[in-house]
């Protein structure tokens, strides 16, 4: 399984963004990024030039577009024809959801908690979702800064009460992109053990092979008879053997690398930390498990702030 490091949220001039296409791809390139994808305001007007800047780039792209309405934002990937955002309420989501898998797309929630009212109309999530187990993806990390933020710990509480409801959703980190600047972001990561194309980016979302990194990547699999277990698979409840990998080589060349310090791994079960161990560069450990689900998070400081989430793996299944 190899880790690319791709971003899922971004804006153009086709919206609200400063770049062209052409220069949002140049930008990803240059960031270390292997993938990006282009999910302007309600537009799609940018695509052809983002398939020709992506072509000469060697970079993967992907479709997407963020529904932008006055009940909440959704990244809607990979649908290459398109649902109408217009005249969808609040209590009419889950329709608006059916059709785009009907046309083979993600659908995710954008920042869920941003400030909305009076500051932004909209930005704050308020589609009454039936079904969440349609929802594809959840944006738990959102904009710079994003482990310090209030309301990533309210988008991480809200998935953890989806994943113990049995809601099998991916929780992934989005840029926002609009222009460049020097702020500190973090990044997702899709494990791909095929060709990185934008069909298998797609299918590690749907499956959760998805890692979020605001500095060293975290990674963790299960060793099992079978074979490797991924985050997003699922294997028996008991004692279970984990291997742990921690890269800082992964860490783009322009972060502050004192700023972001390791300082231990937590593993959580089903919404409680069930061990605490060391920072290393590779370790196995056998836990106790229970039925539900198991994700580890890099704790440690980040800009000057302690005991901060500075990354965390997508849960592994127990059953």
């Amino acid at each position: 399984m190899k880790w690319y490091p791709v971003e899922l949220h971004t804006h153009t001039e086709h919206s609200d963004g400063d770049f062209t296409p052409t220069q949002l791809v140049q930008a990803a390139k240059a960031r270390g990024f292997a993938g990006v994808a282009l999910t302007d305001h309600n537009t799609k007007s940018g695509t052809t030039e983002f398939n020709a800047a992506i072509e000469k780039s060697g970079l993967t792209g992907v479709h997407g577009i963020e529904w932008t309405t006055y009940w909440g934002h959704m990244l809607v990937l990979g649908e290459y024809t398109y649902t109408d955002w217009r005249g969808v309420t609040p209590d009419m989501i889950d329709e608006a959801i059916k059709r785009i898998h009907d046309h083979c797309g993600l659908v995710g929630i954008a920042h869920p908690f941003a400030l909305s009212n009076p500051v932004n109309t909209g930005y704050h999530w308020e589609f009454q979702i039936a079904d969440w187990q349609a929802v594809d993806f959840l944006e738990v990390w959102s904009r710079d800064n994003a482990p310090c933020k209030v309301q990533s710990l309210r988008a991480i509480e809200l998935w953890e009460q989806l994943l113990n409801r049995g809601c099998h959703i991916t929780a992934t980190s989005g840029r926002d992109w609009h222009r460049e600047d020097t702020r500190s972001y973090a990044h997702t990561y899709v494990g791909i053990e095929d060709v990185l194309n934008e069909q298998n980016v797609l299918q590690a979302i749907r499956d959760s092979r998805i890692c979020l990194a605001a500095g060293p990547l975290l990674t963790m699999q299960a060793q099992t008879a079978q074979g490797p277990i991924y985050p997003g698979q699922q294997t028996e409840a008991g004692n279970v053997t984990l291997k742990l990998c921690m890269d800082d080589q992964t860490m783009p060349h322009d972060w502050d690398r004192t700023a972001i310090i390791p300082e231990k791994i937590v593993l959580v079960q089903n919404g409680e930390v069930i061990e605490t161990l060391p920072v290393c560069a590779e370790q196995t450990v056998t836990v106790r498990t229970q039925k539900g689900w198991l994700r580890a998070d890099l704790i440690g400081r980040y800009f000057g702030r302690e005991e901060q989430r500075i990354a965390l793996t997508n849960p592994i299944w127990t059953a």
